[in-house]
């Protein structure tokens, strides 16, 4: 007994480029992209 919402995934949820994963993916790669320039800056 599964319920269909778990067999057949949301669109905006399946969809990588939707508003709603783009935002937290962006703000992902940026503090990702802060962190490496602050570790590289360390190491140097």
């Amino acid at each position: 007994m599964t319920s269909r919402a778990r067999v057949v995934p949301n669109k905006d949820q399946a969809d990588p480029y939707s508003g709603r994963s783009l935002v937290p993916m962006l703000v992902i790669g940026l503090v990702l992209t802060l962190a490496g320039m602050l570790a590289a800056l360390a190491l140097s």
